[in-house]
């Protein structure tokens, strides 16, 4: 529980040092910074926090780090306020049946879930646009249903951030 309060006094008041923004600089080819900087700024924060994580457990591999701080860049296609967010958490939570239930009789519940379960192919066509990687690009496709090693740990950290 202490894990989501964080969460939302993060989105709730984003800050990012200059040397978190440096080291991101140093991981991201310049294209990749650039989208980077398009995401907002609470989403610039939980992506240096997953790519943190990553580098924190000793992760290495370059094409990783840049997923991770890249890896909700769909996001930018259809911002989200905090409190859609927070429902879409409480949604993943439930069962399917009440989830179901409520986005049935709900209607805007519907467009805030399909932007959650869309994002990561939206970030991935934005990624491509931007060219990025291949090996990025899949697994910012894949970061919500991780089909490779590398999607399980881009995952995990996201989970944990």
């Amino acid at each position: 529980m202490l894990y989501r309060v964080r969460q939302v006094w993060k989105a709730l008041y984003p800050k990012i040092t200059p040397e978190e923004i440096s080291w991101a600089a140093q991981i991201l080819p310049c294209n990749a910074f650039t989208l980077f900087q398009t995401q907002s700024l609470t989403e610039q924060r939980h992506g240096l926090d997953v790519a943190l994580d990553l580098a924190t457990k000793g992760i290495e591999d370059q094409n990783l780090l840049i997923a991770a701080l890249i890896h909700d860049c769909g996001k930018i296609k259809y911002p989200l306020a905090l409190w859609e967010r927070i429902l879409i958490v409480f949604l993943q939570k439930a069962s399917p049946f009440w989830r179901e239930t409520l986005l049935k009789r709900i209607p805007f519940l519907q467009n805030t879930w399909e932007i959650a379960e869309m994002h990561p192919q939206w970030g991935a066509e934005l990624a491509s646009q931007y060219e990025i990687n291949p090996l990025v690009v899949d697994l910012i496709r894949q970061h919500h249903s991780p089909i490779s090693p590398e999607g399980i740990i881009l995952y995990e950290a996201d989970n944990r951030n």
